[in-house]
Order: C-alpha cells, then sequence, then structure tokens
C-alpha cells in the first residue's frame, strides 16, 4: 500500500475543510473569509501542488500573499516537509497543525497494527493463563477461524480489526 503524502492529505482535506467537492482555486479562494480555520491547509496544499502562483493572484490579504510566498519557497528548496515536521518558528503554528494531523492520518496503519501486536500478546497470554481454546474464543465471539489463527499463531495483523482484537482481549479478561 503507498504512503500517504502531504499533497495527498491535502487534496482531500482541503475541499472537506472549505465545504465545496472542489479543487478550483478561484472557489476556494472565495471562502477564506467565511472560513478561517482554511487558510493554512489551502496555503500549503497551494504550495506543494504548485499552485501558489496562481493563488497569489486570487488572495486579496497581502499577508496571506506573504505567507504562500515563502512556503512557496521552502518548498522549491526542498525544505517545506522538514520544516513543518520540526516546527520552524518562522512558520506560523496554524502549520504545525495541519502538519500533525496530516502525521496522524499517515501513520494510523503502523499504529494499529503497533495496538494489534500489543492485544495479542495480550490475548496469548489470557489464553493460556484461563486455559480458553482458540475454538472457544471463535465461537463465542464469532470470529472466523482462519483469521483467529492467523492472528494468534502467526502475528498477522491484518487478520482482525483493531476493535476485534480489543474485543478478544476483553473477553478474556472476563472468562
Amino acid at each position: 500500500m503507498r504512503q500517504l503524502t502531504l499533497k495527498g492529505y491535502l487534496d482531500s482535506y482541503v475541499p472537506y475543510l472549505a465545504g465545496e467537492d472542489t479543487h478550483a482555486l478561484s472557489r476556494l479562494a472565495r471562502r477564506l473569509p467565511e472560513e478561517p480555520r482554511l487558510v493554512a491547509p489551502l496555503l500549503l496544499w497551494a504550495a506543494v501542488s504548485d499552485r501558489g502562483d496562481r493563488l497569489s493572484r486570487l488572495l486579496q490579504s497581502e499577508e496571506q500573499r506573504g505567507k504562500l510566498e515563502a512556503l512557496m519557497s521552502l518548498h522549491s528548496d526542498s525544505l517545506l516537509e522538514s520544516a513543518l515536521a520540526e516546527e520552524d518558528p518562522r512558520l506560523r503554528p496554524e502549520y504545525a497543525k495541519v502538519w500533525r494531523s496530516f502525521v496522524a492520518r499517515r501513520d494510523a496503519n503502523r499504529r494499529d497494527a503497533e495496538l494489534k501486536l500489543e492485544a495479542r500478546e495480550r490475548v496469548l497470554a489470557l489464553a493460556q493463563e484461563k486455559g480458553v481454546t482458540r475454538y472457544r474464543m471463535a465461537r463465542d465471539l464469532n470470529l472466523n477461524h482462519g483469521n483467529l489463527h492467523a492472528f494468534m499463531a502467526q502475528g498477522k495483523t491484518s487478520a482482525l480489526s483493531l476493535e476485534r482484537a480489543l474485543e478478544l482481549v476483553e473477553y478474556l479478561e472476563a472468562a
């Protein structure tokens, strides 16, 4: 599976914040006075998608044009993502918030897999301690036997959802 990029994240995040199902800069720029939380993501998106010059002509605020120019400069020097990651003091805090949202979305699958592995370790310990068989777990929780085996024996995190893995832990703790 391909890893989410900042541009890819902003491609969906900007229209969502704008409440518009569009990437048309003119329509998005018109939303800025009503949607102040759209400013930072829109400026970042324009910079990383090479639409900064066009957006700059549409912006009514000289301050916003200056912010966009700074972002475009960092992007052209391939320094934008590292500046965001390091929370560079030259960048406004709103950009760091967008970056953290992106990182949380980008790393969600890895974080879920780590939580599932921790749940697996707990399940293995509880099942042995309480003498509950895999057959009984699968039957009581209506789990697919093959998926439960793949999760428990092979550590295959994609075999169960995080919710089902945590449900399995709760079941064994109550047993």
